[in-house]
């Protein structure tokens, strides 16, 4: 959780139906690490500081806001030999900053990130731990201290590099075919596309829809109703927002 113990004694793990005992709430300040005042970055490295402390194989990264519109079957997207069938994308511009910084650190020319693009995300809990291992080391800092004095480094990117700098090729650990099925993210600049992100959710082939804050502040109230009432249509229990 990206903020304190008092924020998280006020949510409730029934919230959470019958996986309510499967939930473990974890505030920031168990890292025993500092953090940035600025949210966005400060969230994309408690993301991989969770994952290193799973007990699972695998974690499943996703935002708050990331809701589930299917059920979903590891057995469908992870083969038994451990390669993840979550496919492979070129880099958007918008991340070329951070691949820069990704290059430059593990000296590796990144192409490619790991799909199927931003959240949710498929990570090996064991590879995040070495990768928290070898950036520190090659740092000689924190690696909570070290991500966030980066700005613009998206965790993401830096996992997808280090994949690539300790198997030689993506490919190893990740399939370029996509057997998880594809998110459907609104972003704040999205809203005058609308009608077809909501036919994109409306897909059998999308796994998560989501909408960001500034977003839904743009849409109107019959956008907003469409977006509950798929939600209600997947038996999601849509809150009045």
């Amino acid at each position: 959780l990206n903020d304190s113990e008092a924020i998280a004694a006020q949510i409730d793990p029934s919230w959470w139906g019958p996986l309510a005992n499967s939930v473990l709430l974890i505030p920031r300040t168990a890292f025993s690490t500092l953090f940035v005042e600025n949210g966005w970055v400060s969230q994309q490295v408690l993301k991989l500081l969770a994952a290193s402390i799973s007990y699972n194989i695998y974690s499943m990264i996703i935002d708050a806001k990331t809701i589930l519109v299917r059920e979903l079957d590891p057995a469908e997207f992870i083969s038994n030999t451990g390669q993840i069938h979550t496919g492979l994308l070129d880099i958007y511009p918008v991340f070329e900053p951070s691949r820069k910084i990704v290059n430059k650190l593990f000296n590796i020319e990144l192409d490619q990130q790991i799909g199927p693009g931003g959240v949710p995300c498929i990570v090996h809990n064991d590879t995040v731990r070495m990768m928290i291992a070898e950036v520190t080391l090659r740092t000689q800092q924190s690696f909570p201290v070290w991500f966030q004095q980066q700005g613009r480094l998206t965790e993401f990117i830096l996992y997808s590099g280090f994949v690539k700098f300790l198997c030689g090729e993506l490919s190893v650990l990740y399939k370029q075919q996509n057997r998880f099925g594809t998110p459907c993210n609104v972003s704040h600049d999205e809203v005058d596309v609308w009608n077809q992100k909501f036919q994109q959710m409306r897909h059998q082939d999308t796994v998560t829809v989501s909408v960001h804050r500034g977003a839904w502040n743009k849409m109107t109230l019959q956008q907003r109703q469409e977006y509950q009432d798929l939600l209600t249509q997947h038996g999601i229990e849509a809150v009045h927002l």
